[in-house]
């Protein structure tokens, strides 16, 4: 018997805490060193959240929200508005939805349409107006023309709804928002990880697709042969044109 009992409890599944869950209501205030895991069902609500989170799910649609900070930020539904201090990661997979960080560089991936991504940097006034002959790695909306010989990586983070020009020869163009339209001389490696953008490549050796429904067209590969296309993004299109 006491053989038996034993193996009965071996075979019982620990109890995952799930974290605070909003399930009902218009909203709340939580702190996050009670539970760091957040879930929201609910929508239509506004919440604010204290000290730092390790991950806020939004599974509603038109919450408005508020964090200090946050690991892991992944927003399923669609129009929430979100405000943060800081965040190191942010995953959008709905639609229509605007995510503003004050500060860090999180890693983005935004495979819903017509969402809005920015870095409080972004939102700041400069010192001077920008140099466009030597724009930063993350170029923004304003820098329409960048020189690739002078800056050869680049990377669109904060902001999507860009329409930039590269001229020259890039090693890595990186593009983590959407809705970009991007002309590009020559790239050896460009990764799309957000949603809907559509570029115009005349030379590049590798693509890497891991947003969805991005629109690619090349003249050549780069190095002579036809690129290498890889990624786990959906539905999205290259093709080669004289």
């Amino acid at each position: 018997m006491r053989t038996l009992i034993g193996l009965l409890i071996a075979l019982t599944p620990a109890v995952v805490h799930a974290g605070k869950i909003y399930n009902d209501g218009s909203g709340g205030t939580w702190d996050c060193k009670k539970d760091p895991t957040v879930i929201i069902n609910t929508s239509d609500g506004t919440y604010t959240f204290k000290a730092a989170c390790k991950s806020v799910v939004v599974n509603g649609s038109n919450d408005k929200v508020t964090l200090e900070s946050v690991d892991q930020l992944v927003v399923n539904g669609n129009e929430n508005t979100i405000d943060g201090d800081s965040a190191s990661r942010i995953a959008i997979n709905g639609n229509t939805n605007k995510v503003t960080y004050k500060k860090g560089t999180p890693k983005i991936s935004n495979l819903g349409s017509d969402n809005k991504i920015g870095g409080g940097a972004a939102n700041k006034p400069a010192d001077k107006p920008a140099d466009k002959e030597k724009p930063d790695a993350d170029a923004g909306g304003d820098a329409s023309v960048i020189d690739c010989t002078k800056h050869p990586i680049q990377a669109i983070a904060s902001t999507g709804d860009n329409a930039i020009k590269y001229v020259g020869t890039c090693t890595r163009i990186t593009v983590s928002t959407g809705d970009n339209r991007l002309v590009i001389e020559n790239v050896k490696t460009l990764e799309l990880d957000g949603g809907e953008n559509t570029v115009e490549i005349g030379g590049v050796d590798a693509i890497v697709l891991n947003g969805a429904e991005n629109r690619v067209t090349y003249k050549k590969g780069l190095s002579g042969a036809k690129p290498k296309v890889s990624g786990a993004g959906a539905d999205n299109h290259v093709v080669q044109v004289k």
